[in-house]
């Protein structure tokens, strides 16, 4: 009986002492999360405040996609605040052309730019060298970009290969040819990816690829620059869809051709399974882009601005485009690096539900 209550005594005291350690170790852990979450944001709001900012004399920024969108605006933003920008676009007498040529004043200069040509780069960059010899060539904002909704089943190997070829190839070919400049300059390479480049979504295979690739790039390249003093940033813009006019305007009847022509050429086995139906949903969602989305640019713009001018630049700068409190996209993209995937599929199939396919129906 002595042995029995001593023995009950021995395991109580036990437990009440390992009670005790558990919530020391818990109390600390706590304070611990709690003590780097205030530094955290105190630095932040230091940063905000204080932020060394670069003396602006004129030195050169090229941006490429200009013709409309976040390039158009940072453009210029850029110019209006003393730097010297080279707004590459495709279309050297479009509509948004003529407009940076009315509001840019003396400091912004219109380029013909292809980024998926060599020649076209080499002739912009000569372009630059000439009109701004001595400030140099402080910043490269790799902006332009396309984009193709559809089905991995349903999109075209050559589609793929265009997307690429302007998003992630063209990247790289303007990026190559100013590095000289920006390793004279210490400057800084800002590459605009997305949201998507942290977060997956079905029927976005094309584009997210070539995003998730530019993520890739730019932090080999941040790894690789250390040494020249060049910064190498990422601009990941949220939901501005509907603001940019990736998938709006001539650009969504673009999209949507491309799609029509996918589905044209697709096998009779995948017409069977996904039904017409299927794709007249993802046209819609398509002329639905962007509601719910930002209604102006200026998120981006601060960013690029800080991006360019900053001493001290982010390595990423994730911006919500909404025009609510809410942008599901970023959201999705914070939960992404800390949910498990089944949980994280299960939110993307409720946030971003897709058309129905004849399978499905029947």
């Amino acid at each position: 009986m002595e042995i029995y209550i001593s023995n009950r005594l021995f395991y109580l005291a036990w437990g009440l002492v390992t009670l005790f350690f558990v919530y020391k170790l818990i109390l600390e852990v706590y304070t611990y999360i709690l003590s780097i979450l205030i530094a955290y944001i105190l630095l932040k709001l230091y940063a905000k405040k204080f932020k060394n900012k670069i003396k602006i004399k004129g030195q050169a920024v090229l941006i490429t996609g200009c013709d409309t969108g976040l390039g158009h605006d940072a453009a210029l933003r850029l110019a209006s605040i003393g730097f010297n920008v080279f707004a590459g676009c495709l279309t050297p007498d479009g509509v948004g052309v003529n407009t940076l040529r009315e509001k840019g004043g003396e400091t912004l200069h219109v380029v013909p730019l292809d980024v998926t040509s060599d020649t076209s780069v080499k002739d912009a960059l000569e372009v630059v060298k000439r009109k701004s010899p001595d400030a140099g060539l402080w910043a490269v904002i790799n902006n332009a970009g396309i984009a193709f909704n559809g089905d991995v089943e349903i999109a075209s190997i050559e589609t793929m290969k265009r997307i690429a070829e302007v998003n992630i190839y063209g990247m790289i070919r303007v990026t190559q040819a100013c590095l000289p400049l920006i390793r004279k300059s210490k400057g800084r390479i800002i590459n605009v990816t997305s949201v998507k480049g942290r977060l997956a979504i079905p029927t976005d295979a094309p584009y997210t690829m070539t995003k998730w690739a530019g993520e890739a790039l730019s932090d080999s390249l941040r790894r690789e620059m250390y040494r020249f003093g060049v910064n190498v940033i990422i601009i990941e813009p949220g939901h501005f869809g509907g603001i940019t006019g990736m998938l709006t305007n001539e650009s969504g009847k673009l999209a949507t051709e491309n799609l029509e022509e996918a589905w044209h050429n697709a096998s009779s086995n995948v017409k069977s399974v996904y039904g017409r139906q299927y794709i007249d949903g993802l046209i819609n969602n398509i002329r639905h882009v962007g509601e719910g989305g930002a209604t102006n640019t200026e998120p981006v713009s601060d960013a690029m601005q800080d991006a360019v001018e900053n001493v001290s630049p982010k390595y990423r700068y994730l911006v919500h485009g909404t025009n609510s409190s809410f942008d599901k996209y970023c959201v999705l993209a914070v939960l992404n690096q800390v949910l498990p995937e089944v949980v994280m599929d299960w939110l993307v199939r409720y946030t971003f539900p897709l058309p129905r396919t004849t399978e499905q129906n029947n």
